[in-house]
């Protein structure tokens, strides 16, 4: 796992996001525009929104469904936080805080950590 080094203080836009399961349908908002591409706002079975990565959206039928877990979470974070990079996707990272959080930060607000 490579570590990183928060840069730029990122406040949390919004709470009680989506959170969805592999196989779970949602219904995107195509209309909704973001500066980010890949993603889609969506909400999901039990009412909650959020952007999800297009990527990983599936038309069934008439129906999307999202194709893996999924949860929306952004963290607020303050510079020179340290924090453990899981994985990117659209200008975004999945990160873990030290003090144990679990969310999204975008990419452009961390540097890798020196040494």
């Amino acid at each position: 796992m490579h570590c990183a080094v928060v840069t730029r203080a990122y406040r949390r836009p919004y709470t009680d996001p989506i959170r969805v399961r592999a196989g779970e349908t949602v219904v995107p908002d195509f209309g909704r525009i973001t500066d980010l591409p890949g993603w889609v706002w969506c909400t999901g079975p039990r009412g909650r929104g959020g952007w999800t990565p297009r990527a990983w959206l599936e038309r069934t039928g008439s129906h999307w469904r999202i194709t893996r877990d999924f949860d929306a979470v952004e963290l607020t974070v303050k510079p020179g936080q340290r924090i453990a990079l899981h994985f990117a996707h659209a200008g975004f990272h999945w990160v873990t805080t030290e003090d144990g959080r679990t969310g999204w930060v975008p990419t452009d607000h961390i540097a890798p950590e020196a040494g």
